[in-house]
């Protein structure tokens, strides 16, 4: 409801009581979150069409729409990648646009409009391999595009396999190091 604040919560992990409660004036249907390499957080604000960081209890916006050729539109998931650099889905313009990391100015579209099939991007991650994963929630696909040049590879996860429709979140699980000693 683009007429209530919106809010981001943090959890205690093993009780669920709530610890603290962020908000700002102009938060709006938050969508993605991540920690960025500053220690904040970054909150993809959908109905604001910008990208908000918290730093404590204090929010500012971070990328906003209308900063320089930006056309974000509803974002919704959000990402900084090896570079240090933010990306984001832009739901409403099928894209994902790249933010400097530390300044949040727009550095350009990184995955051009409907890029390999590219419809409706609901959240991106990059991959051990370095590159991006987008999952495709118009399509039902998660595509896979060059993690440097966001020029696409493949459909990754095609839609309709293992039952996959309209895909909204990804993350990559990085296995446990062996802990067996050789003998």
């Amino acid at each position: 409801d683009s007429t209530t604040p919106g809010f981001v919560t943090e959890l205690n992990g093993t009780t669920g009581a709530v610890i603290t409660t962020l908000t700002a004036g102009n938060l709006m249907d938050p969508e993605g979150v991540v920690f960025g390499p500053d220690h904040n957080l970054y909150v993809a604000n959908n109905d604001g069409n910008n990208v908000v960081r918290f730093n404590g209890t204090t929010a500012t916006v971070f990328s906003a729409a209308g900063s320089g050729a930006n056309d974000l539109t509803n974002p919704r998931g959000v990402a900084f990648g090896p570079d240090g650099d933010l990306y984001v889905a832009s739901f409403g313009t099928n894209e994902v646009l790249k933010y400097d990391g530390s300044t949040g100015a727009f550095l350009g579209v990184f995955v051009a409009a409907g890029s390999g099939g590219l419809s409706l991007p609901r959240d991106l991650a990059f991959g051990p391999d370095g590159n991006l994963y987008v999952s495709s929630y118009g399509s039902g696909d998660v595509f896979r595009y060059n993690g440097s040049s966001g020029a696409f590879i493949d459909d990754f996860i095609p839609s309709g396999t293992e039952g996959l429709d309209g895909p909204t979140f990804l993350l990559f699980h990085e296995a446990a190091a062996s802990t067996t000693t050789p003998e």
